[in-house]
């Protein structure tokens, strides 16, 4: 398929392998009751953001993160199944709420080890969580660079 510069696109949040959103073990995510994205399998421990926007909240925990932009969407980041249960262990935030960020910018780095070591699975959501708001959206599933590949592409609905 072939996007137009009109297109808008969600970036890998990580190195390793971009998947549809079923693959993750959770209904919520994998049944899109929190909105339409993607999955990914992190290789590393760098988490960057997939889009420019303004952070509007990181959890108490450190495992997920809401942007929103200027096109008045708002992205999920959520690392991992369960993991709010670690209470922040082997999560570091590197932003604050209210802070400006560029897709690409580093959110946070988590211990993907730690994470396995403990028995979750660090499978992370990508998602537009007010999807009524985009329109075509296509995919391009397979192996991710953090902030450099594009695993989702869509259009902003007009109106």
């Amino acid at each position: 398929m072939i996007f137009s510069k009109k297109q808008d696109q969600l970036l890998a949040v990580c190195d390793g392998v971009s998947a549809p959103i079923t693959e993750i073990p959770d209904e919520a995510f994998s049944m899109g009751l929190l909105g339409r994205g993607f999955a990914q399998d992190p290789e590393g421990n760098v988490f960057t953001s997939p889009v420019t926007g303004k952070i509007e909240s990181v959890s108490k925990t450190k495992h997920a993160y809401t942007i929103h932009t200027k096109s008045d969407l708002d992205i999920l980041v959520h690392i991992g199944v369960d993991t709010v249960e670690l209470n922040g262990d082997g999560f570091e935030a590197m932003v604050s709420e209210g802070q400006s960020i560029r897709a690409g910018d580093t959110l946070c780095r988590a211990d993907i080890e730690l994470i396995r070591n403990r028995g979750f699975n660090p499978i992370t959501a990508v998602l537009v969580t007010n999807p009524e708001k985009i329109e075509n959206i296509a995919y391009k599933f397979g192996t991710t660079r953090a902030g450099k590949d594009c695993p989702m592409y869509y259009s902003v609905k007009k109106g």
